[in-house]
């Protein structure tokens, strides 16, 4: 009896189903990071595309752009929001750092564009989300050639 092996059938009785509880408790940890990182990209992704957005909105801004025209430009590019995001848009003195008092557009001034939105909750359980989900961008351009012809593209919105 010199080849038998040393695990004959008696001996793993006991082991039996250990791997399907291993996988079980390993399982829960695995999908919820796999989870975490699918709802945390996609928010990152939202919140870039709102500071893209916020960034032309700011230049578009900068040059006159209506009010309009700004928010459904706004509303094409940012990606996984929540109904249609809030575009504000006031015009600051350039020495106003702190944008406490909106002024009328003139050369010389900044332009201060916000977008306020909710990223896509995917609810996945065991996963917080960031912030609720809440996303503001702010883009900060300054009015080169302000054109008093048109004084209704360069009003706050």
């Amino acid at each position: 009896m010199l080849g038998r092996p040393a695990t004959c059938r008696s001996d793993r009785f006991g082991e039996r189903g250990a791997a399907a509880i291993e996988f079980a408790l390993t399982a829960v940890i695995f999908l919820t990071l796999i989870f975490g990182i699918i709802q945390y990209s996609m928010y990152f992704w939202s919140t870039q595309s709102a500071a893209s957005a916020a960034r032309e909105a700011a230049r578009r801004g900068a040059v006159g752009e209506t009010c309009a025209a700004l928010q459904a430009r706004t509303n094409a590019s940012v990606k996984l929001a929540q109904g249609l995001p809030s575009v504000t848009r006031d015009y600051y003195s350039a020495l106003d750092t702190e944008f406490a008092t909106a002024v009328p557009a003139a050369t010389g001034r900044n332009v201060r564009v916000s977008i306020v939105y909710n990223s896509v909750d995917f609810q996945f359980p065991w996963v917080p989300f960031v912030g609720g989900g809440a996303v503001t961008e702010v883009a900060v351009a300054r009015v080169e050639n302000y054109n008093a012809l048109v004084p209704t593209s360069w009003a706050a919105c």
